[in-house]
């Protein structure tokens, strides 16, 4: 019989079967690894936008503590000049605490957050330096329902205008990073301790405790709604952020 003629071998039939079918499962297994990195991706992306709102609002909650608490006499009311006066309020001669640490920009990994400046040049808010488009698109907190729809992470502004109606008149570019303190105090919340030797107290100390006690009540209620959002999503979370928010300004009031 003829060369051309001659039927293949069956060893070489089964081996162009074999690589067909290595080829077909390379091809399968290079979809899933695609398909899995994207939602990867997304699920990282998520949990990071998840991050900002969450640092976002701590500092506008510190803002917010820092306009908001009571003064020693004659101390003029203002907004915070820098993250470090979040830290340690320096209009008081005892340490007063407003946040218990810088946070990062989640979404850049860096120190650096853009600023919402007031006339007088105070921190009125703060803002993502990133230009990315959120995932997310709607169904935000009722405090930054603002959020709806916005292009870009840096759409975020996280702003404390109540009280200081020209607060948010101008954007800076960046905050400067600050190095995190060692002591540590509750988010959003203001704290007290011993004065120094030496220094005098403020006039109205006892209020001042009680302004504290008020604040330490609301920062256990954000936590405990924190671990509500993670088990049973925003819905849950929103349900027990309102009678939390209800409390801390009921509690402000009866002061």
């Amino acid at each position: 019989m003829p060369i051309a003629n001659r039927p293949l071998p069956a060893a070489h039939c089964q081996s162009g079967f074999t690589l067909m079918g290595l080829l077909f499962m390379i091809a399968i297994l290079g979809m899933s690894m695609l398909a899995a990195g994207t939602l990867w991706h997304t699920a990282s992306q998520r949990q990071k936008e998840r991050e900002l709102l969450f640092a976002g609002d701590q500092y506008r909650r510190a803002i917010e503590s820092f306009w908001n608490m009571p003064l020693p006499a004659g101390t003029p009311r203002r907004l915070p000049q820098n993250f470090d006066e979040l830290i340690e309020d320096p209009r008081f001669p005892q340490t007063v605490r407003h946040l218990r640490r810088i946070y990062p920009d989640p979404m850049t990994r860096s120190a650096e957050w853009g600023m919402v400046k007031a006339q007088d040049g105070g921190i009125a808010g703060v803002y993502s330096l990133s230009e990315g488009e959120p995932f997310r698109k709607a169904n935000f907190p009722s405090a930054y329902q603002a959020f709806d729809g916005q292009p870009a992470y840096s759409g975020w502004k996280f702003v404390f205008a109540a009280g200081y109606p020209d607060a948010a008149v101008s954007v800076d570019d960046a905050a400067p990073p600050a190095a995190a303190p060692d002591a540590a105090a509750s988010d959003g919340a203001a704290s007290l301790n011993s004065p120094a030797a030496g220094n005098e107290a403020p006039a109205d100390t006892e209020r001042l405790k009680k302004v504290n006690a008020c604040y330490a009540a609301r920062t256990q209620g954000n936590l405990a709604c924190q671990a509500v959002l993670k088990k049973s999503g925003q819905a849950a979370s929103s349900a027990c952020a309102n009678p939390v928010s209800a409390q801390f300004s009921k509690c402000l009031s009866e002061l």
